[in-house]
């Protein structure tokens, strides 16, 4: 008997939202679907707000011809007919995987470590040697060089200076080690 009641509802129900509402209040208007692929996101999100429209990220791409945070795909596609209040899907673009590799050289290690975090890249030591051209800590050269493209979070691996080569004490020596003490 409970579940008689309860699919008399579910029916009424549907017949009533489905049938009766429409009628008597009219269908949701449809809209045209803007074109919005290669807009800023901000910009594409103002636009459906105007067109009274839903905006949902479906997924974010790596591209090399779409800037970082512009659209880089809608669906439904520009020209399509959806209900007032639908909702768009689009995919925004991450921005360029790849990235150059910036000039380090005569940078403290320091600096040159939070340089390249900015370029979404990595950085080892790999060597130390001394120089007179550049001061303590200082990078000598990196490998992959300046102005290389790479992929983001690549590893680029620095020499560091050690300052300049220390020279030998000047006391007077015989020759073998020993000085003349008499």
């Amino acid at each position: 008997m409970f579940g008689i009641g309860l699919g008399i509802i579910f029916v009424t129900a549907f017949i009533f939202s489905q049938l009766i509402l429409p009628v008597a209040f009219g269908r949701p208007k449809k809209v045209e679907t803007p074109h919005l692929v290669g807009m800023g996101l901000a910009e594409a999100k103002k636009v459906l707000n105007n067109a009274k429209l839903h905006v949902v990220i479906k997924d974010s791409l790596f591209s090399e011809v779409i800037k970082m945070d512009h659209v880089l795909s809608q669906a439904p596609v520009p020209g399509d007919k959806v209900r007032q209040e639908g909702t768009v899907f689009l995919v925004i673009s991450k921005g360029s995987k790849m990235v150059t590799v910036p000039d380090l050289r005569g940078n403290r290690f320091q600096h040159a470590m939070v340089t390249l975090r900015n370029y979404d890249l990595r950085s080892s030591i790999v060597d130390s040697l001394y120089s007179n051209e550049y001061a303590q800590n200082e990078v000598i050269r990196s490998q992959p060089s300046a102005g290389t493209k790479l992929e983001k979070r690549s590893l680029i691996r620095l020499t560091l200076s050690r300052g300049p080569e220390p020279q030998a004490d000047s006391l007077d020596f015989d020759g073998f080690g020993f000085t003349d003490l008499d």
